[in-house]
């Protein structure tokens, strides 16, 4: 990559044998792959002479709308919008805008919120962005960008403070839930997920640009699915919170849930597009691979399960001259009271199984492995650099303290904010 400017910004710092320096090329691979304004560019096309809109297969004559809005939420939100902003300029009557990022868009309102839990903050903007979008009618046609991040970012409790929401879901992730668990929930406790934007919508023409962050690509499940026809019941979430023993933990006496619209009508003219996914991050990263002469070797392409046992299993599938590369996201089981992420804990639990020559990364795609660092990178030279410093891998990964054991070690990847979401990838070389 010579002189290039890299996504890892530690990329020279991290690189310091061959092996790992590859494997850096390749995890590097990903990130490139999944870039949010090329993707949208691949997505949607939109000509100007015929003024005619196209995306998912299906074309859109802009003049047949009396207004079309954009909005969108999400850690891909912001870049999204402003490439459709680039491409449609003054067609664009209104829109809004909830990412982590801050940004200015003319006319379409730009809101900040917080993630991975929601604030006042958040459920503010999305009151706002609902008030926006109750007015539509039949004539307008609406851009929705929905990305990873979402449930937080669009946030409408149903009677629930927002403090009782985030227990509720916090309960859930500190037990280990899934993805699927998680949101299932999400869905049955608020106003504006599970379908129920695209009932906010109707009878507008609506268009959802999906960047999917779900293992599977489940498409109702990215950011809790509000514009597809939800197959959950209140029944499913009130069986996930009995498993968990969520309302015991928190002393609740009682959630009120809520159904998801199941009528078909709401969803007749809702068009729901995926834009990117981790498969595309994970294509790149096996042509980078066997460009480098490695045999690449995709170990799932929607992993889910515990870290520590997931690694287990990826280590031991490793095979010298060998790339084997995975997508999706695990869970951790949070029993001490260190700081870490889900990336940076199955970096952790491999490193004493890793065998001399082998080199693992392990990488949110959206730089945020529940702290600044996106993930961690680790080989046999790693464990004998924590011995030299005494640090003690069990002792941190018992107390789920990831993130200041590779920020001891040197070995945490720095990207910053990728405006990307599309889970969690590794890179598994020998």
């Amino acid at each position: 990559m010579g002189t290039k400017t890299h996504i890892i910004k530690n990329f020279e710092q991290l690189a310091s044998t061959n092996v790992r320096r590859q494997a850096l090329r390749i995890a590097e691979a990903g990130y490139l792959a999944i870039q949010t304004a090329p993707a949208v560019r691949q997505a949607v096309k939109y000509n100007r002479k015929k003024n005619v809109l196209e995306a998912g297969g299906k074309k859109y004559r802009l003049g047949d709308y009396e207004k079309v809005m954009c909005v969108g939420f999400g850690k891909a939100a912001l870049d999204a919008v402003s490439e459709l902003q680039a491409q449609l300029q003054d067609i664009i009557k209104c829109g809004f805008v909830i990412d982590l990022k801050e940004g200015s868009l003319g006319n379409i309102v730009c809101k900040v919120g917080t993630h991975p839990y929601p604030t006042k903050v958040n459920i503010q903007a999305t009151a706002e962005l609902m008030e926006m979008l109750s007015t539509c009618t039949d004539k307008d046609l609406v851009l929705c960008v929905v990305s990873g991040g979402g449930s937080a970012l669009l946030c409408s409790p149903h009677d629930l403070s927002c403090e009782q929401e985030v227990s509720i879901i916090s309960a859930l992730t500190v037990k280990g839930a899934t993805i699927q668990e998680l949101n299932t929930v999400r869905k049955h406790i608020s106003t504006v997920k599970g379908g129920q934007l695209a009932k906010l919508m109707y009878p507008a023409t609506v268009v959802a640009l999906i960047f999917s962050d779900v293992p599977g690509d489940d498409l109702s499940m990215v950011a809790s699915g509000p514009t597809i026809l939800d197959v959950t019941t209140t029944r499913d979430a009130s069986a996930i919170l009995q498993k968990y023993d969520v309302l015991q933990t928190l002393d609740l006496p009682s959630v009120k849930l809520i159904e998801t619209p199941k009528e078909q009508k709401y969803f007749n003219k809702v068009s729901n597009v995926l834009v990117v996914s981790a498969k595309q991050a994970l294509l790149a990263m096996k042509n980078e691979a066997e460009l480098l002469g490695y045999a690449a070797v995709v170990f799932s392409d929607h992993f889910q399960g515990q870290a520590r046992q997931l690694t287990a299993q990826i280590v031991k599938a490793s095979r010298p001259h060998q790339a084997l590369l995975g997508a999706g996201e695990s869970t951790v089981n949070i029993v001490g009271k260190g700081v870490g992420g889900r990336n940076q804990e199955m970096v952790l639990a491999a490193l004493p199984l890793l065998q001399d020559g082998q080199t693992l990364v392990c990488a949110a795609s959206d730089g945020h492995d529940n702290t600044d660092a996106a993930g961690a990178l680790a080989d046999a030279s790693s464990r004998a650099r924590a011995k030299s410093l005494g640090l003690e891998p069990k002792a941190y990964l018992d107390n789920n303290d990831s993130f200041h054991f590779f920020e001891s070690l040197g070995d945490q990847l720095q990207t910053g904010p990728t405006g990307s979401n599309v889970a969690d990838f590794f890179v598994c070389l020998w």
